[in-house]
């Protein structure tokens, strides 16, 4: 349920972003808090996830672990040449493709999708130890502290192009794993928490998002996004621990049909379905969204298509697996 409220208000800021026509303040100002929220939340889910898998023995062979990282990069490369496609219509640029396959060029709306392809190559390798590590609170607060500590520092010179989705670089609108790393710890220690949050840690998580609102609202430059500034990593964590609590008390008390949690359970479905149906109506029609209501009312719309959608496919391929009926002889 928790990556089901992730992939919602991704799918609404995407809404937003790109087929909306600007003006409307609310809905900005909520993409921009969906904005705030879901790299760092996707890291924290990624970390909990992980260290389940690992404590109830379902890590699998290093073949089968490969599948996910494949079907990350699968997904970032239909997402990345789409949008070079139809939004920025560069034409089949041999140039600019190469550098979506090698990871070199990173286009809009899908950048994220590259970091965690690496990500989840490198949990291939330690993401055993993931979970046990972050449960000794030393080396939690060191993690933490490493991580916070490199949202302050920039690395101005790179031999490497996929350094720049490890570390911040100035000018790049990149989502770099090291300051946002936090989050992956901090979702594998809470990955065996049977309670959302305690009172030092909601403390803890209201002065974070507290003190990134306060500069937001009174600064002449406001915690910066790209790339990120600790502040802006650290903001959401009120909002990370409301998340928390609601799924799971939402699933604790009702009994959510299938249908409902399906984003949480096909993320990259969903978030690289809408972009491709996102950048095809931007091509077509431009900004034809007016509104919160309208952009509330496309999220439902694309959300409830993908949903039939794989609903369909599943229903048809059981179909084919089942065995065919004897006929009567």
């Amino acid at each position: 349920m928790f990556k089901t409220l992730l992939v919602t208000g991704m799918v609404f800021a995407h809404v937003v972003q790109i087929v909306q026509a600007p003006g409307d303040r609310l809905a900005e100002g909520l993409s921009n808090v969906i904005n705030l929220i879901s790299f760092s939340g996707f890291l924290f889910a990624f970390g909990w996830g992980t260290a389940l898998s690992r404590c109830r023995d379902r890590a699998g062979t290093v073949w089968a672990r490969l599948k996910g990282p494949a079907q990350i990069l699968l997904a970032f490369y239909l997402s990345g040449i789409a949008h070079l496609l139809l939004i920025e219509r560069t034409g089949w640029s041999g140039t600019r493709i190469l550098g979506v396959v090698t990871l070199t060029d990173l286009p809009g709306h899908s950048e994220f999708l590259a970091s965690f392809f690496v990500l989840s190559l490198a949990m291939i390798g330690i993401g055993r130890w993931l979970g046990p590590l972050a449960a000794q609170p030393a080396i939690l607060a060191l993690g933490v502290a490493l991580s916070a500590l490199s949202g302050c520092v920039q690395i101005e010179a790179f031999d490497l192009p996929w350094l720049r989705i490890l570390f911040s670089a100035p000018n790049t609108t990149y989502f770099p794993l090291a300051p946002y790393a936090m989050w992956l710890f901090l979702g594998a220690f809470y990955a065996g928490k049977p309670e959302p949050f305690g009172r030092l840690t909601l403390c803890l998580a209201a002065l974070a998002t507290y003190g990134f609102l306060a500069v937001a609202m009174t600064a002449e430059r406001p915690p910066a996004r790209f790339p990120p500034s600790t502040l802006w990593v650290v903001g959401p964590a009120l909002f990370l621990l409301l998340y928390r609590a609601a799924s799971m008390a939402i699933v604790r008390r009702v009994a959510l049909p299938r249908f409902l949690t399906s984003p949480g359970r096909h993320v990259l479905i969903y978030l690289v379905a809408s972009n491709l149906a996102l950048f095809t109506c931007q091509t077509l029609f431009g900004h034809p969204v007016q509104g919160l209501a309208q952009a509330t009312l496309v999220t439902a719309a694309l959300i409830a298509a993908i949903g039939m959608a794989i609903e369909a496919v599943s229903t048809a391929m059981q179909t084919s697996r089942s065995p065919a009926r004897a006929g009567p002889t």
